[in-house]
This record gives structure tokens, C-alpha cells and sequence, in this order.
């Protein structure tokens, strides 16, 4: 009898904890806002006319969290927007302030790749590189009245968690709604397990998966690293965040344009019949009756890859070149960021390269650079796609298209040879598959100029008709 009352009283209890409701509103100024999802990262609610809303939460549950709808941006604190708030037991009650984020001109957003400071050196060079053109990007379209949204795609820091709050000044300084993914060096590796692991990302970031709306445009961003201990992980989604994503694909409108957020790929193309991850399959599933994009980075190179039929996925180079070692990523990817203009008559998107103008999209060697093509002038453009064309002129005349071949590139491999011999690395750093070995991509384009020739002008169209050209004088000494 006692045993029986013992455990009834224990279902209780683990029912009053797992169903605790908490309440709470939406509001910009005073006004409520309806129709607002709200999760726990477990389960949603939508807010009333009058932006209030109840939610039973579960016993897992770190978070309450709004989707971000399109025409608010959350205000923010410390330069963090505070769509979410860390549970706490002494309150059920939690609130939401929205402000007014003009959306008649659509919207621009960054996506930045791998910032990765191990150092106060490092943050000092993304702060004097990265940041001041995402500034002075973001002012750009301002001035258009196109407000601007950062996403760093993960890997914020490399193992030091202490520059958390040194990003997080600097994202107050860009005066612009910034999200972040986290990356496998955003764990503190000391720690284990993947709850634990997160807990300084989640300290200073809030949730490490959410949503958040820009026009008709919904961005979900997502956890696919599943962390032990000391650096040790998986690239996947665990059955905690596909269960969460297939309730919150019932709330999104059937046919919407989705974009998936997160740090690894999904789709590895350098791998011979890649499979997908058990996780990866489900999302793919949940997410099949939508227009689906992948915005991603950790690779440290830069591709745009449509995957599957329809399924793009914009895998964003390292914003920190080559660990802060040199202005190039491995790939010859200049630093940068990858820029996603959501415009009602359709999304474009285009890289941006660091001190450089939008239209810098290409790169050209001239003759001599590739001892594989001896005679040829090469063009390298890393943002190049399937959809693109390359042609060249010779002193005026249509030649025809360029033939793309894969390479490694000769510009990073002096940057590296060049620290060899000042001796800030070594060679085996270099040349034995550590991170700083070049990697090869097909994003290289060549052409044998007449033996006459005087001029070669190379033109590249982009898949949205956009054209950018550049001409190399051939010396005849």
C-alpha cells in the first residue's frame, strides 16, 4: 500500500515538472503581436491577438524562445537579440519586446563563416577586417532602406570561450540583429556531454537551435554537432531537434522558401556516395514540401552546390582565411562572406570579399602560374555555380567559354611558403593533411590566348544575369 501511494506520488511530481506552465506575452511598444510561435525547444504555442500565450514546458527545457516574425527584430542586449530567456524557477512569467524592422524592400543578409579567434591577436584582426565591412555593408544598404541580418555560421571561436563576450561587443557595434550557429570549437572541450559541452555558447548566445523570419523567407537554425568530450564529435541532428522541427513545419506556410542554418554540412560532396546521416534523412523528409536552401560553414572553402534537385546548399568559406595565416582559405577563397539579398521578386545572393567591391567576383593569372597549364591564363571565381557562364574575348573576339578544370591555388600556396620561410609555420603544417594544406576545387576556369594575342577580357555571368568582366594585357617582351 505504501509502495503504491510512493509511486503515485512520484507521477505526480514528474507530471507537475514535465507539464509546468508558464505564461507570457508578445509585445512591441504596447501593443500585443498574435500570431508569434513560441517554443521551449520541445513543443509551441502561438500567441493571441493580444501577444499572449501559454505553454506547458518540458522538464528538459533550457529556454523559452519567440520565432522571430518578419517586420520585428527583438531588441538587444549586450549585442545579442533577445528572442529567448533562460528559464527560472522563481518566475512562470516571461516577455517579449519586439521593435518595428522595416520589410517593404526586402532584406540583406550576411553569412559568416568561421570568424575562429583562438587569440586576443585574432580578435584584434577580425576586428579590424571582418567587422568594419559588415559595417560599412550594412550602412550601404541602409542607405537604400534594406535593413541588414548577420548569421555567423559557427566555429565563433577556437576553444576559447573567454572571447565570447568580445564577439558579442562587436556584434553591438554592427547596430544590426545578429544570430549564431554553434560550431564543434564553440564546446568548452574540457566538459563532456553535448548539454553540458554547450553551456558557455548557450550562456552568451542563447538556444543553439531557433527560427527567425525575414519576409516570406523562414530560417531555421540548427545544432548538427553532437559533442563528447575534448573535441570528439558527430556531424548530425539529434532526435531532439528533427522532433522539434517537424511541429514547427506544421506552422510554416506549405511552399514557404526555408533556409537550414547550421555549422557542418549536410551534403559532402567530396565524398564518393555520400549517405545521409539517420538525422539529416529525417529533415530532409520533414522539410521535402518546401523551397529548401542550406546555408552553411565549417569546411574553411566555398562552394554552392545544388545537391539535390532544387536543394541548394551555399557552404560559406572561412571569414578568417586560413586561421588568421593568410587572406586566402585553403580553397583560394578570398575572406569574406557570403551575402543573400531576399528581395520579393526573388533571392540573390552573391560573395564579399573583405576591402573589396561586390562586383570583385574573380581573380586572373596570367600565363605561367599553373604548371599543369603552363600557356594558359586562368581564371579563379569561388563563387561560381553550375548556373554561371565563363567566356573570353581575344583583342574583341568571342572565343567561347573557358574550361574549367580543378586545382589547388598558387596565390594561398605562396602565402604559405612565404610563412615557411619566416618560419611562423612549419612545412609539415603545410604539406602532411594538416588544416593548412591547400585543398583543390573546380571553381578554376583556363584559356591558351592566341599567340598573337595583345588583350584577353574574361566575362562571367551569374546565375541572375549578372555580369562581371576583367582584361589582362598580355606582355609580348
Amino acid at each position: 500500500m505504501k509502495r503504491a501511494i510512493l509511486i503515485s506520488l512520484l507521477i505526480f511530481i514528474s507530471a507537475a515538472v514535465y507539464g509546468t506552465e508558464i505564461k507570457g506575452r508578445v509585445l512591441s511598444g504596447t501593443n500585443g503581436i498574435g500570431g508569434v510561435a513560441v517554443s521551449d525547444g520541445f513543443s509551441f504555442s502561438v500567441t493571441e491577438a493580444s501577444g499572449e500565450f501559454s505553454i506547458h514546458i518540458s522538464e528538459q527545457a533550457k529556454f523559452i524562445f519567440i520565432i522571430t516574425p518578419s517586420g520585428y527584430t527583438a531588441k538587444r542586449v549586450d549585442g545579442v537579440s533577445q528572442f529567448f530567456r533562460k528559464l527560472e524557477k522563481s518566475t512562470d512569467y516571461y516577455e517579449f519586446k519586439l521593435e518595428k524592422f522595416n520589410d517593404k524592400n526586402g532584406f540583406a543578409l550576411f553569412a559568416v563563416g568561421d570568424p575562429q579567434t583562438k587569440s586576443d591577436l585574432h580578435f584584434s584582426m577580425y576586428e579590424k577586417s571582418v567587422l568594419p565591412d559588415l559595417k560599412d555593408l550594412s550602412e550601404h544598404y541602409s542607405s537604400k532602406n534594406i535593413p541588414s541580418v548577420a548569421v555567423y555560421l559557427g566555429d565563433i571561436v577556437w576553444d576559447t570561450m573567454p572571447l565570447f563576450e568580445k564577439h558579442k561587443s562587436a556584434m553591438e557595434s554592427l547596430n544590426i540583429p545578429v544570430y549564431t550557429a554553434i560550431g564543434n570549437h564553440d564546446y568548452v572541450k574540457e566538459l563532456s556531454g553535448d548539454s553540458e559541452t554547450a553551456s558557455a555558447y548557450e550562456n552568451s548566445f542563447g538556444p543553439a537551435y531557433y527560427g527567425f523570419n525575414l519576409g516570406n523567407n523562414y530560417f531555421i537554425v540548427l545544432d548538427n554537432i553532437i559533442y563528447d568530450t575534448n573535441k570528439k564529435y558527430s556531424e548530425d541532428l539529434d532526435d531532439q531537434q528533427t522532433e522539434w522541427l517537424s511541429k514547427y513545419a506544421e506552422i510554416i506556410p506549405p511552399g514557404a522558401e526555408v533556409y537550414v542554418v547550421m555549422h557542418a554540412t549536410i551534403n559532402k560532396s567530396w565524398i564518393n556516395n555520400y549517405q545521409f546521416t539517420p538525422g539529416y534523412a529525417k529533415l530532409l523528409k520533414i522539410l521535402s514540401g518546401f523551397r529548401l536552401s542550406f546555408i552553411t560553414g565549417h569546411t574553411h572553402v566555398n562552394s554552392n552546390i545544388e545537391f539535390l534537385p532544387g536543394i541548394i546548399e551555399h557552404n560559406v568559406a572561412s571569414s578568417c582565411g586560413a586561421w588568421w595565416n593568410s587572406a586566402y582559405a585553403p580553397d583560394g577563397t578570398p575572406s569574406g562572406y557570403q551575402v543573400f539579398e531576399l528581395k520579393k521578386s526573388g533571392n540573390e545572393w552573391y560573395f564579399k570579399t573583405l576591402g573589396k567591391d561586390p562586383d570583385y567576383q574573380m581573380q586572373i593569372y596570367p600565363a605561367g602560374s599553373y604548371k599543369i597549364l603552363p600557356d594558359a591564363i586562368v581564371a579563379k571565381i569561388w563563387n561560381w555555380d553550375s548556373k554561371w557562364r565563363v567566356e573570353w574575348f581575344s583583342d574583341g573576339r568571342y572565343m567561347g567559354e573557358m574550361k574549367q578544370f580543378s586545382s589547388s591555388d598558387p596565390a594561398y600556396e605562396n602565402d604559405m611558403e612565404l610563412l615557411i620561410k619566416e618560419g611562423k609555420i612549419k612545412r609539415a603544417e603545410f604539406e602532411r593533411g594538416n588544416y593548412l594544406k591547400p585543398r583543390v576545387s573546380n571553381f578554376y576556369f583556363s584559356a591558351i590566348p592566341p599567340e598573337n594575342a595583345l588583350q584577353i577580357k574574361i566575362v562571367v555571368t551569374d546565375r541572375f544575369g549578372k555580369q562581371y568582366s576583367s582584361t589582362i594585357i598580355l606582355d609580348k617582351e
